[in-house]
C-alpha cells in the first residue's frame, strides 16, 4: 500500500518532529494494518493536557491529513455545549467531527495543501488551536477571534 518514497517521507517526518523540538509527538507505524499515524500529548500554557491525533491518509504527503483532539472528549465550549454539535464551524475552526466524537481541527485548506508541508507545521497549528480554545473558555469569544483564517488567493 505504501510506496518506498512515502515510507521514507514518514521516517523523515518523525525525525523532523524531533529536530524542530516537537518531541511530544511521534509518527507511528501500525504493522497489523500497515497504517501510519502521528500523535502525542500537548500541554497548554495553562497546564491542561490535550491529545492530538493525525491518521496518515494513503495519499500522503500530497493528501492533507486530518487532525483530531482525542482527549479530552467531549470537548466543550463555554456554557457546556459540545463543539461537535456545531458540525463544521468557522467560529470554532472545526471541521467534520470523527465518528468517535473527536473534534477535527481546521489546520490547512484542502486546496492550499501540498507535499512541502510537514507534520511539525500541522502540529504547530494544533498547538495554536489549543491556546485559542483556552482563550475561548476563558473569555467566551470564538476561536475565530484569536486565530486568523487562511486567506483565499485570487
Amino acid at each position: 500500500m505504501w510506496t518506498s518514497t512515502q515510507r521514507t517521507r514518514l521516517a523523515l517526518e518523525h525525525q523532523l518532529l524531533q529536530v524542530h523540538e516537537f518531541t511530544q509527538f511521534s509518527v507511528y507505524h501500525h504493522a497489523a494494518g500497515d497504517t501510519y499515524s502521528a500523535s502525542g500529548y500537548a500541554s497548554s500554557n495553562a497546564g491542561y493536557k490535550y491529545h492530538l491525533y493525525i491518521p496518515i491518509p494513503a495519499g500522503f504527503p500530497t493528501q492533507r491529513p486530518e487532525m483530531y483532539v482525542t482527549e479530552p472528549n467531549p470537548l466543550l465550549m463555554t456554557g457546556g455545549v459540545q463543539i461537535n454539535s456545531l458540525g463544521v464551524s468557522h467560529r470554532m475552526h472545526a471541521l467534520t467531527p470523527h465518528a468517535c466524537g473527536w473534534v477535527q481541527i481546521c489546520h490547512w485548506r484542502d486546496n492550499r495543501w501540498h507535499s512541502g508541508i510537514y507534520l511539525h507545521q500541522v502540529f504547530l497549528k494544533g498547538l495554536i488551536w489549543i491556546e485559542a480554545y483556552e482563550q475561548h473558555i476563558s473569555t467566551g469569544r470564538d476561536l475565530a477571534d484569536f486565530v486568523r483564517t487562511m486567506a483565499e488567493t485570487a
